[in-house]
């Protein structure tokens, strides 16, 4: 199997001894780190990065990514020197993990955060040119690292869906830059998941494909925006991730709840839910 298939520690429990443990007992393969004891992997220091590892390698697992905030309320026109701060940060973080990936997003959009807003897309058109000089600039710090950068989609970003993600990759032509697919969250910036971001992606460099499930009732406004377990909702996973591996896909399958700050150990309920979203991953990909 080239694939494998992961979770967010922190979705799992809090600090990440225990979600390394709960890792082990659902059979995942290995944890992204986006926050450790309720802190940001942006914020903590090197040697919280070391016990991680130590962690992670005492249980077996791989760590997937370095699953930083880095472009998220970075907004085109606005300095980066103190991000790219940041970014250099998590890149050295990537290596004392192991992990040739660090998450990043594209520059953000004004008045884009709340989720309702997600699907009315900019012209990308007028800004893909400084979108591009300041995803290069980033990538080629990772390219000297030899470290990759993965743009998750978002729809506060400048990409938000698989369309959009491809315009910037070939804008900006480095290897060092490639893509997270968070296929509901190129749903919530309106993109149809079967009929147009598959196409387009099959023909990208697709290193993470992250399994979020929503479902609509049409006497409820906000239920698009509310997660589901995983095939309980209307995102077409039955077709997409057989299909995905019929092609011969090779990345990280990670299901992703964003619980944080709440905390999985505290609320069963929390975990029991994304521990179904992994049975269901192992299902539908024939795990």
């Amino acid at each position: 199997m080239a694939y494998r298939i992961g979770a967010i520690s922190d979705d799992l429990c809090s600090e990440f001894d225990g979600a390394a443990r709960v890792a082990t007992r659902c059979g995942l393969d290995g944890l992204g780190v986006r926050h450790v004891g309720g802190t940001s992997i942006r914020d903590v220091d090197r040697d919280c990065v070391r016990r991680i590892k130590r962690c992670a390698d005492s249980y077996g697992l791989v760590i997937s990514a370095v699953s930083s905030p880095f472009g998220r309320d970075l907004y085109l026109g606005a300095e980066d020197a103190p991000a790219v701060a940041i970014l250099d940060r998590m890149i050295s973080y990537a290596e004392v993990l192991d992990t040739p990936l660090v998450r990043v997003f594209a520059p953000w959009i004004a008045g884009k955060d709340p989720l309702p807003e997600w699907s009315g897309r900019p012209n990308l058109d007028t800004v893909l040119g400084e979108v591009a000089e300041r995803m290069s600039r980033y990538a080629r710090r990772a390219e000297r690292a030899g470290v990759t950068l993965m743009v998750e989609l978002e729809g506060a970003s400048y990409v938000g869906s698989v369309a959009e993600a491809e315009r910037v990759l070939a804008a900006v032509g480095s290897p060092a830059l490639v893509l997270c697919w968070d296929v509901c969250n190129a749903w919530w910036s309106g993109e149809d998941v079967w009929e147009t971001s598959w196409p387009i992606a099959r023909s990208l460099p697709v290193v993470d494909v992250q399994t979020k499930d929503v479902r609509v009732d049409p006497d409820d406004s906000q239920s698009a925006f509310r997660q589901v377990v995983l095939r309980e909702g209307d995102l077409p996973y039955d077709r997409l991730l057989p299909a995905l591996l019929t092609d011969g896909y090779e990345g990280w399958f990670t299901v992703e709840r964003v619980y944080h700050p709440r905390k999985p150990e505290q609320e069963p309920g929390l975990l029991a839910d994304i521990l179904a979203d992994v049975a269901a991953l192992k299902a539908l990909i024939g795990r």
